[in-house]
């Protein structure tokens, strides 16, 4: 007699997403699997079994864009930005990236004299061979891609215009070769960044891609990203406010009418402009309460935007529910308040209505401040941290800075320290614990600076990449870190919007 079929059931319990392995491991030991509270996961119309009560509410938000829009062939799109892309994925990053644009140079001709002579070796053979047998892997690093260009009998042909700065990792410029041979994947940044003028009026936002094993993050530019901004396993999607042509010309702004329309009419002001939707964009992802709210939509999905909710004055209080597509983000993000803010213009438009308006500011202006400070990191005040000389004279050089005294957070979901040695000579006390606040990926920015302003050897290539060559100042990198520091601090304490009590 054939058994009775038995009913499968998943069931799933979510640990705090920034928990390290210890924090694991100690909540295993202290619960046996009977005491976990399990919940049943039931699939949704998709067939995703990790569903979110915030999916349908997710859903009901402007797309920030899609698939669809960007094959569209015209620009009647319904999303926020009509075309988006990835960052660019060089395949070779030791040999096209660099601090010194002068190195670089020297090592990206050396790299394109090998391949072209194999090429020419290569145009030689009347029956072709195998070009897995044919290359030299000890010469250069040969993806797939660059052996399509081989088989094509591609030849790299040198210009000084394609040595570009680019956007390499947080607060992280490093110089690199814009080439579409040399480097795999340029993507749709050849029509976002195409030539180095787009770089003086382009910004692009860049965030993690959906499926990122990174927590959500997102980081304005005005140079090339790469596709890995914030390291391996996780891609990064740009959507840009300009798109061009390849070769920098018939300039057109990415963020539709659609969205254009959708927003003056959703807030009855014809006084908002595209760049201001592109501000708000920016200030939107960054809200903590829309982090924390859709974290588990955002890791299956690009973000949705959502309407800011409206109140009556700009002056500090709860935002009341709003109503309409997106009201519910001031209801369900748990009472978030507007603080130590001044009032704000509300569009300055005759018969504006200033209750309908009040929100779109607020996040429109707080997303350009963030964007004004992230751009010019390299410019803002420093951050007086007490460099403490070990040894005189100080040595500027940095070969490995290794922080001191690590501890858990307050919040005991990453690790602070109040101390860098930056070298054999010189030590940096003072690091706030809130200059680790702000996490891009799985690391703070400073942890991003510590990471990338090191010296580092290319175990395959042999190629040294010495962060001391990228500016004329030798104490470049020690202004960097108190910068950045400043960026981080004084950019969270300008956001007028969090999920915690204005009193806080």
């Amino acid at each position: 007699m054939p058994s009775e079929k038995r009913e499968s059931r998943l069931y799933y319990h979510r640990l705090p997403e920034f928990w390290r392995k210890e924090n694991k491991l100690d909540f295993l030991s202290d619960n046996s699997l009977g005491s976990v509270d399990w919940q049943r996961l039931v699939p949704n119309r998709k067939h995703t079994w990790r569903r979110t009560d915030t999916e349908d509410e997710f859903d009901s938000f402007l797309a920030i864009g899609s698939k669809e829009a960007k094959r569209a062939k015209t620009g009647n799109v319904q999303t926020v930005f009509k075309l988006y892309s990835n960052g660019i994925l060089s395949g070779r990053d030791a040999y096209v990236y660099g601090f010194s644009g002068k190195a670089l140079w020297a090592r990206v001709a050396k790299l394109a004299g090998d391949y072209n002579l194999k090429v020419a070796e290569y145009m030689q053979h009347s029956v072709k061979p195998n070009v897995d047998d044919f290359v030299d892997y000890n010469k250069l690093k040969w993806s797939r891609n660059l052996k399509r260009e081989l088989i094509r009998e591609k030849i790299v042909r040198l210009s000084s215009r394609n040595l570009r700065e680019s956007f390499y990792r947080p607060f992280t410029k490093k110089w690199h070769y814009f080439d579409s041979i040399l480097i795999d994947e340029l993507s749709q940044q050849i029509r976002i960044f195409p030539t180095e003028p787009s770089e003086a009026e382009n910004r692009v936002i860049c965030l993690t891609d959906k499926g990122s094993e990174k927590p959500f993050m997102t980081l304005i530019s005005d140079s090339v990203p790469d596709l890995h901004l914030v390291g391996p396993g996780a891609s990064a999607q740009c959507f840009p406010f300009y798109t061009y042509d390849e070769d920098g010309s018939n300039r057109r702004e990415n963020i539709t009418d659609y969205a254009l329309d959708q927003f003056r009419s959703h807030y009855n002001d014809p006084a908002i402009s595209k760049w201001d939707i592109f501000y708000y964009v920016y200030g939107i992802l960054h809200h903590p309460g829309y982090r924390e709210r859709y974290a588990l939509d955002l890791k299956r999905n690009l973000p949705r935007i959502p309407f800011a909710p409206v109140f009556s004055t700009p002056s500090p209080g709860p935002f009341p529910e709003a109503s309409g597509k997106g009201s519910s983000l001031g209801a369900k993000l748990g009472q978030v308040q507007v603080f130590d803010h001044p009032p704000i213009a509300m569009g300055g438009t005759e018969g504006v209505d200033s209750a309908r308006v009040g929100g779109f500011w607020h996040f429109s202006q707080a997303g350009q401040q963030l964007a004004d400070l992230h751009l010019n990191y390299e410019s803002v005040d420093r951050y007086g941290l007490d460099w403490q000389v070990e040894r005189k004279p100080p040595s500027y050089r940095v070969e490995k800075m290794l922080p001191k005294g690590k501890v858990d957070s307050s919040e005991g979901s990453y690790k602070v320290y109040e101390t860098l040695k930056y070298n054999d000579t010189l030590t940096l006390h003072g690091i706030p614990e809130r200059a680790f606040a702000y996490r891009l990926g799985n690391r703070s920015a400073l942890d991003w600076i510590v990471d990338q302003y090191r010296v580092k050897t290319d175990r395959r290539s042999g190629i040294s990449h010495d962060p001391n060559g990228y500016s004329d100042d030798p104490q470049y990198i020690l202004k960097l870190i108190e910068r950045v520091i400043t960026v981080i601090v004084e950019g969270l304490a300008q956001l007028p919007f969090r999920p915690e009590s204005a009193d806080d």
